[in-house]
Formats: structure tokens, C-alpha cells, sequence
């Protein structure tokens, strides 16, 4: 419902445990991303990525390696480039210590 009486103006989105961000259409985690390669010079390549909620997946698809979390949404799962193990289990940290 909020989706439809705003969704012109703010986009909300569910971003995990519960909790929703509002966003201004067109900014998200992955034009965040965008900018800051162009700011370091740096190659959708040369970046990874950790997403589980629904405000991830742009994020997720515009690194090359945007990993979802063992417990994230499907929608994540789908446009990942491999899935980790979960937060409860320290996925981030022991996919990192495999990159580096």
C-alpha cells in the first residue's frame, strides 16, 4: 500500500529483519557503488559485495563478484555471482579471508 501511495516520490523497500528503507527512486545501493569506482577509479571487477535484503540487489548486480548471504531473499540468490555462508556463520569474513 505504501508502495503505491508514494512509490512516485519514495521507494520503499524491505531491507532485512523487519526493517524498510525509504529511498529517493533511481539512488540506491548500487548507484552508490557507481559513484564511488568513478571517484577511486576503480573496476566493477575489482569490487565484491555482500547482500541478503531487498534493498541489495541492484547493488548486487553491478559489482562482477556481489555475493548473496546462505539467508538472503531469492530475488538476491538470483543475480549473484555465488551465494556465501550466512551472517550467523560469519559469511562475509570467511568468503573475504578466501579472496585475500
Amino acid at each position: 500500500e505504501l508502495k503505491n501511495a508514494v512509490g512516485h516520490i519514495i521507494k520503499p523497500v524491505d531491507s532485512c529483519h523487519g526493517a524498510l528503507d525509504l529511498t529517493v527512486p533511481g539512488l540506491n545501493k548500487g548507484t552508490a557503488l557507481e559513484r564511488l569506482c568513478e571517484r577511486f577509479n576503480i573496476t566493477t571487477d575489482q569490487c565484491v559485495d555482500f547482500g541478503d535484503g531487498g534493498n541489495d540487489p541492484e547493488m548486487i548486480q553491478f559489482v562482477k563478484y556481489g555475493y548473496a548471504m546462505e539467508n538472503a531473499k531469492q530475488e538476491i540468490n538470483d543475480n549473484a555471482y555465488a551465494v556465501c555462508e550466512s551472517n550467523n556463520e560469519q559469511g562475509v569474513l570467511k568468503t573475504l579471508i578466501k579472496i585475500l
